[in-house]
């Protein structure tokens, strides 16, 4: 154990050294966290700015919600909404929530939207809510899923990730005759999918799955509101981690549902009362409020960063490949074009097969500006392999890492990588 803390120990004083060289903006992010242990992790343990503020204000989420009359609390009981807005009882639907999921709605073109605790729990919510026997999901899809729809037992019927439509009709066609009622099966799409960001023939799957009457479900949280709307191309229902480009900062964990007609918002809100899944602390509603206005900006930020680091890695002799599809050379370009138009901060590297996997993971540990963490979106940059568990899409040889690019000064990034990779 001595000896662990010593070597945590000398990486903290490895990389204050590394920041005390470089620019005023990468040391404002990254001096509060240098010493992750001090931190207890917390890429933002301080707030950011007006965020602070912000987080004074509002209801505190206490469980208890007061009626002047037992016929007030009655009616509040019977829908689930006090007068005063909010839940009738408990942190669901506080007035803070309220005001994101209209805010999100109307930038999605919406009926209304759901806020949960986390990106899976708005996945999770959404599929409990309609209770189908089978999913058609991508082969890419978000890992924490498929657990979630073991867990389940719900079957995965997987189609390719970077499908086109004449791949995914004789999929659906074959499950629709298996799952002939419309409850029973769920189309579900996640573009550019995780990890390795494919994308399927969006608008010839929806086109396929409203010809056969299934409800359509879409992760568009690579995209946020800012690169894609979902519903607007025909999607039933669109998911997003909002913990990722609308908080900004890793401290707003949270997921939100969009849906595009009333009856599927009603049975959504319905499961979410049930279940309690909406206990969003009040503090991260009024966070993520105020942060979803600068969403583009920092989004256009991080792909330019993004954009930059790629040319860094694809100039280098131990990388064979960049995955991202705004790079012209990938298959998945002109779709890109077509739905997106603009990249954000993810992308993966691949590593020269004969390279062994401890030289690549030493490279990582090397790093002094990119994390390892889960999740990404937030203002520091971060690094994680990928674990991709593929059953009909294959994946390329060789060492697989998923970068983000954060909101540093590229130039400090750019020098890390450098030194990083003299190891290599």
């Amino acid at each position: 154990m001595e000896g662990k803390i010593l070597e945590a120990s000398i990486k903290c004083e490895a990389r204050r050294a590394f920041l005390a060289l470089c620019s005023p903006k990468t040391r404002l992010l990254h001096d509060p966290v240098a010493d992750p242990y001090a931190v207890c992790g917390h890429p933002n343990p301080a707030g950011l700015g007006d965020a602070a503020r912000f987080s004074q204000t509002g209801s505190w989420g206490q469980s208890s919600v007061l009626f002047p009359k037992l016929e007030t609390y009655r009616t509040a009981d019977k829908c689930g909404r006090a007068p005063y807005g909010g839940a009738e009882y408990g942190v669901p639907l506080t007035p803070e929530a309220d005001a994101v999921c209209r805010k999100i709605a109307a930038l999605h073109k919406g009926h209304g939207a759901v806020i949960c605790p986390s990106g899976l729990a708005a996945i999770a919510t959404t599929v409990d809510a309609f209770s189908p026997q089978a999913v058609l999901i991508p082969d890419n899809v978000y890992g924490p899923m498929l657990r979630f729809l073991n867990r389940r037992r719900i079957k995965q019927i997987r189609y390719p990730a970077g499908a086109s439509a004449d791949e995914f009709r004789p999929l659906l066609l074959k499950a629709r005759s298996e799952y002939p009622l419309r409850e029973d099966l769920l189309v579900y799409i996640e573009a550019p999918g995780s990890g390795t960001f494919e994308i399927p023939d969006i608008d010839g799957m929806i086109a396929i799955a409203q010809n056969a009457k299934l409800r359509t479900v879409m992760d568009n949280t690579w995209a946020s509101h800012v690169r894609f709307q979902p519903l607007e191309h025909g999607i039933d229902i669109a998911v997003q981690a909002t913990t990722k480009y609308e908080g900004g900062y890793g401290d707003t964990p949270s997921g939100i549902v969009i849906a595009k007609h009333p009856q599927d918002l009603r049975i959504i809100a319905a499961e979410l009362r049930a279940t309690g899944n909406g206990a969003v602390a009040p503090t991260t509603c009024s966070r993520l409020y105020h942060r979803i206005d600068s969403t583009e900006e920092r989004l256009n930020q991080h792909a330019g960063t993004a954009a930059r680091l790629i040319e860094w890695f694809l100039q280098q002799p131990f990388v064979t490949g960049v995955l991202s599809p705004t790079l012209a050379t990938s298959p998945y370009h002109e779709r890109f074009l077509r739905y997106f138009g603009q990249g954000n901060s993810l992308f993966s590297v691949v590593f020269r097969p004969d390279l062994p996997a401890k030289q690549v993971e030493a490279f990582v540990d090397a790093l002094n500006l990119f994390w390892v963490a889960e999740s990404w979106g937030g203002h520091l940059s971060l690094v994680l392999p990928v674990h991709a568990k593929r059953e009909v899409t294959p994946l390329p040889d060789g060492y697989i890492l998923r970068f983000h690019a954060g909101l540093e000064d590229c130039q400090d990034l750019l020098r890390d990588l450098n030194q990083a990779a003299r190891i290599l």
